[in-house]
């Protein structure tokens, strides 16, 4: 019995010593700090690297916002300088007397006035206003207020521009349209002076050059709130054109686009169907009489 007890005694370890205890107890406090140093500078380093993405995404959202109002301002100068033709030839038109202009002919005026009259509507890329407007998470993390009302504002007035814009080459449409459907209601011997005597494409003729001035303001207009927007968030306005340029510009070396003249052939004729020549003298047979 006494030997039992003392094998299961010698199986117990020893108990630190008193000067023993004290490197146990530092090595211990060692391992904790150094644990704990270590979960300290994982999560710092964590909390580091989601600041830093957090700081990039929120540069490349304000960036794409900032860059989508410069470039419809640019479209809708571009658009303005397009218009300069059909402004002329409108305002060529309607000081030209009606009897000096029936004396052309009827191929050539068409042509005038189909380019007096002659509008594309406006259409914005609608992906970046898209994506800050209808993402909570987008609002969060850009973080300023100000910034994302006054952009906001931005979109609403750029949406407007687009939707009057719009309205008045529809209504353009609708006023040709029913000088062609009809006729019968306007003054003239032939379309084209049917077209010359309508009140409506004449005023809208007019408004051609009021609608050139028109869109040279609302672009002005559109980057006077654009700086607005760029101070409130600390993005200088070379930061916002460099971007703009870039994402414009993106020549890619692909080859060039596929010729639309390289696509058509001739069309068939009754020489070039050999396939269908039993059919040919089907029809010659008909023709003799032959069942």
């Amino acid at each position: 019995m006494e030997q039992m007890l003392q094998e299961e005694t010698d199986l117990v370890p020893d108990a630190p010593k008193v000067n023993g205890g004290k490197g146990f107890w530092k090595s211990l406090l060692r391992t904790i700090l150094g644990i704990s140093i270590s979960i300290i500078l994982t999560f710092g380093t964590n909390v580091l690297i989601t600041h830093r993405h957090r700081v990039q995404d929120r540069k490349l959202t304000t960036m794409m916002v900032l860059s989508n109002i410069e470039s419809f301002a640019r479209t809708l100068e571009t658009r303005s300088d397009k218009l300069a033709l059909n402004d002329s030839i409108a305002a060529w038109l309607l000081n030209t007397p009606i009897e000096d202009l029936e004396l052309m002919p009827e191929k050539e005026l068409s042509s005038l006035i189909s380019r007096a009259l002659s509008h594309a509507t406006l259409n914005h890329d609608r992906a970046a206003e898209s994506v800050f407007t209808n993402n909570i998470e987008t609002w969060k993390n850009v973080g300023n207020v100000h910034f994302v009302d006054h952009v906001g504002a931005c979109f609403s007035a750029l949406n407007g521009v687009e939707e009057q814009f719009n309205k008045w080459v529809t209504g353009v449409s609708e006023a040709t349209h029913d000088v062609s459907i009809n006729p019968d209601h306007y003054e003239g011997s032939t379309v084209n002076m049917k077209y010359l005597h309508s009140d409506r494409i004449r005023a809208a003729m007019a408004d051609v050059h009021n609608r050139r001035c028109w869109l040279r303001y609302a672009a002005d207009c559109l980057r006077y709130y654009n700086r607005i927007n760029m101070a409130s968030i600390g993005i200088t306005e070379q930061e916002v054109m460099d971007y703009t340029n870039t994402r414009e510009q993106h020549d890619f070396n692909v080859g060039n686009p596929p010729d639309a003249e390289q696509y058509y052939t001739d069309p068939f004729t009754l020489d070039s169907l050999p396939s269908m020549t039993r059919y040919s003298a089907r029809i010659e047979e008909l023709k003799a009489g032959k069942p």
